[in-house]
C-alpha cells in the first residue's frame, strides 16, 4: 500500500509537467514502477563528464542543479569550468543518450538540496515515441534541427503552438495540375488571339513565344479590351505589337506559395512556366492571379491590387490594417514565416509605391518642379531583408540619379521634401519609427547615387572612423520603386570597395561577436553565462542580430550581392565540411524560430515583438528558444575561428 501509494504520488508529480502531461496514466504508472527516488545535498555530483550514462533519465522534483562543462583555458594553462545550462523543478536530465551519445556531455552539480525521480530510459523513450505532442517537446530540448532518430519533431503533428487558422497550410503544397497554356506566335494577328482567348476565363493570357519555341511575351484579356477593342490598334496587328514582355519564368511542380510571393514581389497578373524554369525553355503553362486568388490564403494578391489603386491615406491605412490581420491570422508556428514574411514585405512595398505615387501628385499639384533624373526608392534594414513582419521601423531611403553641378541644390531640396513627406504619410498609414529608425526624410537617406557611393566607401575604407556598426543596415537594400539599375550599381559598387579592402569583413565579424546569446531560462527569468538575469529576452539582440550580422559579412566575403535576407544568404553560402553544413542548417532553424516569438509577440502585443517575457511562454517554447541560443553560439564561434574573433559580452 505504501508503495502504491509513493508510486501514485511521483505520477500526480510528473503528469503536471511536459512531456508526461502527454502520457496515459497507465503508461505513468508503469515508467514509475521501475524507477527510484535519488536525494542528493548541496553541492554533490549527479554525474560527470565522461561518465558512462546510468540506464535512467532523470526528473528534478526538487532543486536546482548546475550543467557545467571543464574547458582548457585558450593559452593551455589551466582548466575552467562554463557554465552551460540550469535545470529545476520539472526539468529533464540524461536525455543526450537519445542521440546515441553514451557518455555524459557535461558535469551535473546540484546548487541546493536534490529530489530526483530516476526513471528507466528505454521504456520513457518507447511511451514518449507513441505520443506525437510528447515526442515534439522531447525534441526541443535538443538542438533546432538535429533530433534523435525516431522522434517525431513536426510542429504540425501538435497543436501546442498554434494561434489559430492555417491559412498558409495550402502554400506549402506543390501546384501538379496547371491550366493548359494558349500560345501564339510572334507574327499572329491579334484577332486570332482575342479567338482564342474567347472562350478562356477573365483575367487569361496567352504567351508569344518564337522559332524554338520560348516565351518572348504575354497578351492578357485586359490588353485586348484596352488598345484592340477601343481601335488603338487593327485586328489584323502581329502579336508583338500587343504583347508585354515576360518578367520573369519559373518551372511547374513548386509550392504554390513560391508562386504567389513571386506575383507580389514583382507585381504581376501572370507567370509563365516553362519546363526547367529558364527564359529559353518551352512554355508549360501560363499561371493567372485568378488562379491562386481563389484560395484563401492567396488574399494578399486583392489586398496589394486594391493598395495600389488606393485614393488616399485613409483607405490605403484601411488597406494595411487588413494585411496585418491576414499576418496574425496566418502566425501559427515558424514555418509560416516562410510565407508570410515575404508576403508582409510585398504588403509594405504596395504601401510605399502608392504612398509615393500620391505624394508626387501633391507636389506636382502645388506646382513644384521635378527633376528630371532617374531615382529609385529602396528598403533598409529589417524590410531590405525580408524580415520584417511588424509596423515598427520600415527602413526605407531615395537613392536618385546625379544631376548636373547647376541643379545640384534643387534636386536635392526637392528629393528632401519629398521624402520627408513620404515619411510622414507612411506613419499617417500606421508604420511607426522608432529613434534608430531609418526615414526618407532625412539627409543620410536621401542621397544622390555618387553620394551613396561616397558613403559606402568611408564606411567601408575607414570603418572605425565612420563608426560603421551604426550603418550596416544600409548594407541591406532593396529595391522597391522606381529606376533598379541605380541600385544594381550600388551593388556592383560595394563589392569593388570590399575586395580593396580586406580588413572590413573581419571587423564586421568582430563587431558580431559583442551580442552573446544568453544561457537558459530559469524559473520565468533569462540567466546568462555569468548567472546573472534578468526578466525580460530581447530576442532580437540575443538571437536574430548575431546571425543577420554574421550572415551580412559572410555574405560580402562570398561576393554574394543577391538575395540580402538572412535565411537566403546563409542558404547561397558553401559551407566547408558536414558539420558546417548542419550548423548553417540548424541556424536557419533557430533563426527562423526566433522571429516567430517576435512576430507573435509584436502582433498580439502591437510593438516591434523583440521584448518576451518568459515567464509567459510554455515550457515547449522555452525549450524551443533556449535550443536557439546554444545554435547561435555555435555560429558565432565557428565564424570567429575563422576570421580571429571571440564571443563576448
Amino acid at each position: 500500500m505504501k508503495t502504491a501509494s509513493i508510486a501514485y504520488r511521483v505520477a500526480d508529480f510528473l503528469r503536471r509537467h511536459p512531456p508526461f502531461q502527454y502520457l496515459e496514466e497507465s503508461e505513468l504508472l508503469e515508467l514509475v514502477s521501475g524507477g527510484r527516488v535519488l536525494f542528493h545535498e548541496d553541492g554533490e555530483l549527479v554525474f560527470e563528464h565522461g561518465q558512462k550514462r546510468r540506464p535512467y533519465v532523470y526528473v528534478i522534483q526538487k532543486g536546482v542543479v548546475r550543467l557545467v562543462e571543464h574547458t582548457d583555458e585558450t593559452d593551455g594553462s589551466e582548466v575552467v569550468e562554463v557554465l552551460r545550462d540550469v535545470r529545476g523543478e520539472g526539468d529533464l536530465l540524461g536525455v543526450g543518450r537519445y542521440l546515441g551519445i553514451t557518455e555524459h556531455t557535461y558535469t551535473a552539480r546540484t546548487e541546493t538540496e536534490v529530489i530526483l525521480y530516476a526513471l528507466p530510459a528505454n521504456l520513457f523513450w518507447e511511451q514518449i515515441k507513441r505520443h506525437p505532442r510528447a515526442s515534439h517537446f522531447l525534441a526541443a530540448y535538443f538542438r533546432v534541427a538535429i533530433t534523435p532518430p525516431g522522434l517525431d519533431s513536426d510542429p504540425s503533428r501538435a497543436d501546442e503552438l498554434r494561434l489559430g487558422r492555417r491559412p498558409v497550410d495550402w502554400m506549402a503544397k506543390r501546384v501538379e495540375q496547371l491550366p493548359s497554356a494558349i500560345i501564339c506566335d510572334l507574327e499572329t494577328p491579334v484577332h486570332e488571339v482575342a479567338a482564342r482567348l474567347a472562350d478562356q476565363p477573365p483575367g487569361a493570357a496567352a504567351v508569344v513565344i518564337d522559332d524554338q519555341g520560348a516565351p518572348r511575351g504575354l497578351i492578357s484579356t485586359r490588353a485586348l479590351s484596352d488598345r484592340v477593342a477601343s481601335a488603338e490598334l487593327p485586328l489584323d496587328a502581329p502579336a508583338t505589337r500587343l504583347m508585354a514582355p515576360v518578367t520573369d519564368v519559373l518551372p511547374p511542380g513548386l509550392p504554390a506559395g513560391l508562386y504567389l510571393t513571386r506575383m507580389l514581389e514583382l507585381q504581376l497578373e501572370h507567370l509563365v512556366l516553362t519546363k526547367d524554369g529558364c527564359h529559353r525553355g518551352p512554355v508549360r503553362a501560363v499561371l493567372a492571379r485568378r488562379d491562386l486568388t481563389r484560395i484563401e490564403a492567396a488574399a494578399p494578391l486583392a489586398i496589394v491590387e486594391d493598395m495600389s489603386r488606393a485614393g488616399g491615406i485613409y483607405e490605403l491605412s484601411g488597406l494595411l490594417a487588413q494585411g496585418q490581420a491576414f499576418l496574425a491570422a496566418g502566425l501559427t508556428d515558424a514555418e509560416a514565416l516562410r510565407w508570410l514574411a515575404p508576403m508582409a514585405t510585398a504588403l509594405y512595398a504596395a504601401v510605399l509605391r502608392r504612398v509615393v505615387v500620391l505624394v508626387e501628385g501633391a507636389l506636382l499639384a502645388e506646382g513644384h518642379e521635378i527633376p528630371a533624373l532617374k531615382h529609385c526608392w529602396v528598403f533598409f534594414g529589417a524590410a531590405g531583408r525580408g524580415e520584417l513582419t511588424t509596423l515598427y521601423d520600415l527602413d526605407h531611403g531615395l537613392i536618385y540619379d546625379e544631376p548636373e553641378p547647376d541643379q545640384r541644390r534643387a534636386a536635392r531640396g526637392y528629393f528632401l521634401e519629398l521624402g520627408r513627406r513620404v515619411s510622414a504619410a507612411l506613419a499617417a498609414c500606421g508604420f511607426v519609427s522608432t529613434a534608430k529608425g531609418i526615414v526618407s526624410g532625412h539627409p543620410s537617406a536621401c542621397r544622390s547615387i555618387n553620394e551613396w557611393e561616397i558613403g559606402f566607401s568611408h564606411w567601408i575604407r575607414e570603418p572605425l572612423e565612420s563608426c560603421v556598426y551604426r550603418a550596416t543596415s544600409f548594407f541591406d537594400l532593396r529595391p522597391v520603386h522606381g529606376d533598379c539599375t541605380l541600385v544594381a550599381r550600388l551593388h556592383q559598387h560595394i563589392h569593388s570597395e570590399e575586395e580593396q579592402s580586406p580588413g572590413f569583413v573581419p571587423l564586421l565579424v568582430a563587431d558580431s561577436m559583442a551580442n552573446l546569446p544568453p544561457l537558459t531560462f530559469f524559473r520565468g527569468l533569462v540567466i546568462d553565462d555569468d548567472g546573472r538575469y534578468t526578466e525580460t529576452l530581447d530576442v532580437q539582440r540575443a538571437t536574430l542580430q548575431p546571425v543577420v550580422d554574421l550572415a551580412r559579412a559572410l555574405a560580402l566575403d562570398a561576393g554574394i550581392d543577391q538575395p540580402v535576407g538572412t535565411l537566403e544568404r546563409l542558404s547561397a553560402l558553401s559551407p566547408e565540411g558536414e558539420d558546417a553544413v548542419a550548423l548553417v542548417n540548424e541556424t536557419i532553424a533557430a533563426f527562423r524560430n526566433a522571429l516567430y516569438y517576435r512576430t507573435r509577440a509584436g502582433l498580439s502585443g502591437h510593438s516591434d515583438g523583440s521584448q518576451i517575457e518568459p515567464s509567459k511562454l510554455t515550457r515547449l517554447e522555452q525549450n524551443l528558444l533556449k535550443s536557439g541560443f546554444r545554435t547561435v553560439l555555435g555560429l558565432m564561434e565557428y565564424t570567429g575561428k575563422r576570421y580571429g574573433a571571440a564571443p563576448r559580452r
